[in-house]
C-alpha cells in the first residue's frame, strides 16, 4: 500500500513529529475529554463529518459494534456512551490514533469499548457484528474506502447495519453506490453542510 505524504493518518506509523493536543467538547449532553496528537485524523477539535454521523447513526441495544478506523475513538466512545448494552470495538491502522483511543477510553470511563490496531480487519479474524460505523479515509482513495465497505459486509451479521459518512459531492455519492451494489440497498439517514449519512442492511437479498 503506497501513500503519499498528505495521507500520513492512514498509516502504521505516521512519520511526522509527534505533538499531542488535548481538548473538551458537549455532545448530545454528554462531556468529553480527549488527547489527540499530530499525525492523527483531525487532532484540535471533532470533524464535522464524524460529529454528523454521531448524531444520526441508529443502534440497536446488546449489539457489538465496531467503529473502524477510530481515529482518536470519539465516533466509537460516543456509541459506547449512547447505547450501554452494547459493546463497542475500535480499530485503526495508526498506532499513535489507537494510542490515543485507549486513553480516551479510560479518560470518558467507557467500560463497554476497546480498542486496538489493526488494518482494517486484519487482527479481528472472523469476528462478526452487528453494526459497522465508518467515517471513510477519503485521503487514502477510493480503492482504500471500497475494500472497507466490502469487508465490512463480511464481517456484519445478517440484518447488520452499516453506516458511513461523506461529502456526497467529494466521493460520497460512489461509496453510496458502491454500497448499493454490495448490499443491495442503501438509504440516506441525514444531509447536512454537505455531508450526507448512508446506511445500507445485510439481508438475505444482500447474499443472493
Amino acid at each position: 500500500m503506497k501513500l503519499n505524504r498528505h495521507e500520513h493518518y492512514f498509516s502504521p506509523c505516521p512519520i511526522c513529529k509527534r505533538k499531542e493536543y488535548e481538548f473538551r467538547a458537549n455532545v448530545l449532553g454528554i462531556p468529553l475529554d480527549f488527547i489527540t496528537a499530530s499525525g492523527i485524523f483531525s487532532p484540535r477539535e471533532i470533524d464535522r463529518g464524524s460529529l454528523i454521523l454521531v448524531e444520526n447513526m441508529e443502534l440497536r441495544r446488546n449489539s457489538k459494534v465496531l467503529d473502524l478506523g477510530c481515529g482518536y475513538g470519539f465516533i466509537g466512545i460516543m456509541a459506547a456512551k449512547l447505547c450501554p448494552s452494547c459493546h463497542v470495538t475500535m480499530v485503526d491502522i495508526n498506532e499513535r490514533a489507537v494510542w490515543a483511543a485507549k486513553i480516551n477510553l479510560k479518560r470518558n470511563l467507557v467500560g463497554n469499548a476497546s480498542a486496538k490496531q489493526s488494518f482494517m480487519f486484519s487482527t479481528l479474524k472472523d469476528e462478526m457484528f452487528d453494526i459497522i460505523l465508518l467515517n471513510p479515509p477519503m485521503a487514502a482513495g477510493l480503492d482504500i474506502c471500497y475494500e472497507m465497505i466490502q469487508k465490512s459486509f463480511e464481517h456484519l451479521k445478517l440484518d447488520g447495519l452499516f453506516q458511513i459518512v461523506a461529502r456526497n459531492n467529494k466521493g460520497g455519492s460512489r461509496l453510496s453506490d458502491k454500497m448499493s451494489a454490495i448490499f443491495g440497498n442503501v438509504e440516506v439517514l441525514a444531509k447536512e453542510a454537505g455531508f450526507w449519512v448512508y446506511k445500507s442492511i445485510k439481508t438475505n437479498n444482500s447474499l443472493l
